[in-house]
């Protein structure tokens, strides 16, 4: 009996663990990442090696850059964390800028809330 009171207790351990964090969150984040909310404009977030990062954004003739660095969390989540941050995605040109940023991993893409759900979010290119 005590077998199977230990071994309900694991299983249920590891079944949540399991639903605290549900993303894949892999090691290699460098690269190009797309933001296709505005049609119109060209969106994208290159993460480089080397820490740093370019968020471009151009819409008609306005066109804006952010940069600076950006490193995983190392909290345990899966998480990026920016130095600073300008949020065009949500607006273009009336952009809002923070201090810093924090876009949540999943995969391929690159979210701005943690739900994973923004239309605004970023996807990595596969180019």
């Amino acid at each position: 009996m005590k077998v199977i009171k230990t071994t309900i207790c694991i299983l249920l351990m590891i079944l949540v663990k399991s639903c605290i964090d549900l993303r894949n969150c892999p090691d290699n984040l460098s690269g190009k990442y797309i933001c296709e909310n505005n049609q119109k404009a060209e969106n994208y977030l290159l993460l480089n090696d080397d820490g740093t990062f370019l968020h471009y954004y151009k819409e008609n003739d306005k066109t804006f850059e952010d940069k600076g660095t950006w490193k995983k969390s190392d909290n345990g989540n899966c998480e990026i964390e920016f130095s600073n941050w300008k949020n065009f995605n949500e607006a273009g040109k009336n952009f809002e800028e923070f201090g810093n940023g924090k876009l949540w991993i999943s995969g391929s893409n690159l979210d701005i809330g943690p739900d994973g759900e923004s239309s605004t979010s970023f996807r990595k290119d596969k180019d």
